[in-house]
This record gives C-alpha cells, sequence and structure tokens, in this order.
C-alpha cells in the first residue's frame, strides 16, 4: 500500500457513509443514549462497527447490525473496555503527575505520556477494525493485526490515523458531528482501511 492510496480509502468511506446517512443519524443518536450510562460503551463501539461492516458489504442493516453487534459482541467489548479503562487511567495519572511535578524532565515525560496515549488508541481504531475482519473473533488475535498492519504501513496508517483523530476530536469538541453520525464513519474509515490492507497483500 502507498501512503498516497490512504486518501482513495478516505474518499470511498465517505462515500460510503453519506450514501447511508439516514441510518447513521438514527444509529448515532440511539449510540449516544446508550452511552450516557458509560457502562455500555464499549457494547456501543462494537455494535457501530457491527452496522459498519455491514454496510461495507453493501448491506444496510442500520439499527438491527447494530444490535446484532451489541448483543453478540457484549461480553469481549467489556473486556477491551475495561482493558482500554485501565489503560487510559494509568495515562492519565501519569499526565497529571508528570504535569504537576517539579522534576526537570517533567514536560518531556509529559509530552512523552501524551503520545503515548495517542498511539494506544490508534492502535484500538485499527485492532478494533480487524477484529471485525478475522475469523477468529478474539482481542488478543485483533490487537496482533492492529499492530502488524501499522507497521507494515506506517505511513499509511498515520495518514488514516490523523483523519479518524481529527473526526474524534471535532465530534467531541463540537459535538454536533457526534449526533450527525461521524463515529459511525469513523468506523467505515478504519474497515476499509484495513480491507485495503488485505486486498493489497
Amino acid at each position: 500500500m502507498k501512503p498516497a492510496q490512504a486518501f482513495d480509502v478516505i474518499v470511498n468511506a465517505i462515500k460510503l457513509w453519506w450514501s447511508d446517512w439516514g441510518n447513521q443519524v438514527v444509529v448515532s443518536l440511539v449510540a449516544i443514549l446508550l452511552s450516557l450510562t458509560i457502562f455500555l460503551f464499549p457494547a456501543v463501539i462494537f455494535g457501530i462497527y457491527q452496522e459498519s461492516l455491514d454496510l461495507t458489504h453493501r448491506e444496510r442493516s442500520g439499527l438491527m447490525g447494530f444490535w446484532k453487534g451489541f448483543k453478540q459482541y457484549l461480553l469481549k467489548s467489556l473486556v477491551w473496555g475495561g482493558i482500554n479503562l485501565l489503560v487510559i487511567f494509568v495515562l492519565v495519572t501519569n499526565v497529571w503527575f508528570y504535569y504537576n511535578s517539579q522534576l526537570e524532565s517533567a514536560p518531556f515525560l509529559t509530552i512523552v505520556t501524551i503520545i503515548m496515549g495517542f498511539l494506544w488508541l490508534i492502535w484500538q481504531f485499527f485492532s478494533v477494525s480487524c477484529f471485525f475482519l478475522q475469523q477468529d473473533k478474539t482481542m488478543k488475535v485483533a490487537w496482533r493485526n492492529g499492530f502488524v498492519t501499522i507497521l507494515k504501513q506506517p505511513l499509511y496508517a498515520l495518514i488514516i490515523s490523523l483523519v479518524m483523530l481529527a473526526l474524534l476530536v471535532l465530534s467531541f469538541y463540537v459535538y454536533i458531528p457526534l449526533v450527525l453520525g461521524s463515529i459511525p464513519l469513523i468506523a467505515i474509515l478504519g474497515l476499509k482501511a484495513v480491507q485495503a490492507t488485505i486486498e493489497a497483500v
């Protein structure tokens, strides 16, 4: 995969998302309501990915696809969410400690920890996409596949990741894109990005 091909993937993901925009908005609104429980947020993510996977296969499953993924991967998503919660807690604690520390290296360590957080988020983005595209539905294999995808195509993965991060920041900062279906767009982007690397092999 050439890095420039990432832009084709991004455009294709947007076109696919727009072709079923109505369903994506409905799924997003339901996802937002369920996410208010906090506890169900990981299951919501997996539900969105299942619905998005269906769309990449030209099946407009909408809420039915969302509920399918939500229920089918409930336990696995909660385990994944628990691990991510632990990692995020450790990273946030370290950032808080270094930021308030009097150590000379505190600014450097703060920046390094923040970068580690972004790298972790990018890894999870590709790993969950791999989870839904692999036959062995385990996070252990998905984490390995996500890592290999990034390692083999670093520039390609970087471009996709920057767009993903931009959408994520915009969605939670402005909130309006979140209501208009930006999270399914991120899921579609991840799935299309990994699918493209598989097709290129």
